[in-house]
């Protein structure tokens, strides 16, 4: 595998990699990677290293503090189809200009997870509307799940929130590029807050932000590096589930993590200046294969809207 970054120190820390094995970064990298690299770097010093670490990825690139989205990056040159090489990393120590769902601002300190990767399935894919944002979602349940003391405890609000005692630790992006016959690309954007609870003006649709560490007793367990391997282990084992055929499965257990199943709710709309308006209200009864949200009573399914959540969570 072949690391870059702009900070050695970050990447020591951040990878639990040994000190002594970077090196100026060579012009043998791959073409694919080159306007990855021109446009995630621009002018600074690169470093490159070749590892036995994450061996499920191809490339880990880490810039210590961004000063853009590396998901917006990742999509846009998906978009320019310039070959991007398989299974890429970006992760981000910190950064500005990042964003949530629907263009939504992301607090992004220090001491969490900025994750964007990159996969290129070139396979049919099923649900391709959703099967990506699943998967996201899904590994990031994986990860707090081997937190010691976080199993079990954090869920799914709909769509792709991740929230534990009510509140929202995490989120995530998903873009798919293709036609009928084939998925080409795939960028997911993670944001985990680990060890850092952002300040966060509330809403009613976050009322609450924490963090993994300030949910148990001993937050020295709970620490970036280890909580990056989990995530990055458990993205690779989900997609590997996915292309053997296993979507199904992975809504199902979706389904199971669901927050909002049998709960009061209050829909509404996304579009911008509009977020006041009420498309909806009322119990939770599932969701279907598409993620689309069933209201008990309602006369459709509902495939877009932000939620309001009634009750405890």
């Amino acid at each position: 595998m072949a690391v870059f970054t702009d900070s050695i120190e970050y990447a020591d820390r951040t990878l639990d990699v040994p000190a002594g094995h970077w090196q100026p970064i060579g012009s043998d990298a791959p073409a694919g990677i080159q306007p990855l690299l021109a446009a995630m770097y621009g002018g600074h010093t690169v470093r490159e290293s070749k590892l036995q670490a994450y061996p499920q990825w191809n490339h880990v690139l880490l810039n210590e503090s961004a000063s853009g989205s590396h998901y917006d990056l990742l999509t846009d040159l998906s978009r320019r189809e310039i070959g991007l090489p398989d299974r890429i990393l970006c992760l981000a120590g910190s950064g500005r200009r990042f964003h949530g769902f629907k263009g939504r601002a992301w607090s992004a300190p220090p001491g969490n997870i900025y994750l964007a990767a990159y996969l290129a399935p070139r396979t049919p894919v099923r649900h391709r509307g959703t099967t990506f944002t699943v998967l996201a979602a899904l590994s990031v349940l994986d990860a707090i799940d081997a937190v010691p003391g976080l199993a079990g405890a954090a869920g799914i609000k709909w769509v792709n929130d991740i929230l534990i005692d009510g509140a929202k630790v995490a989120g995530v992006l998903a873009y798919t590029r293709g036609d009928e016959s084939a998925v080409s690309d795939v960028v997911l954007g993670i944001g985990l807050n680990v060890e850092n609870s952002p300040s966060v003006e509330p809403t009613p649709f976050v009322p609450h932000v924490g963090s993994l560490s300030e949910m148990i007793p001993k937050p020295q367990l709970c620490r970036v590096p280890t909580v990056l391997r989990r995530l990055t282990e458990a993205i690779h084992s989900n997609y590997q589930e996915l292309l053997n055929g296993g979507y199904l499965p992975l809504v199902e257990r979706y389904r199971e993590r669901s927050l909002v199943i049998g709960r009061e709710v209050t829909l509404c709309s996304e579009r911008p200046g509009s977020e006041e308006e009420v498309l909806a209200r009322g119990r939770v009864k599932g969701l279907g294969d598409d993620l689309e949200l069933l209201l008990e009573g309602a006369e459709r399914p509902f495939t877009n809207g932000r939620l309001i959540l009634h009750g405890n969570c």
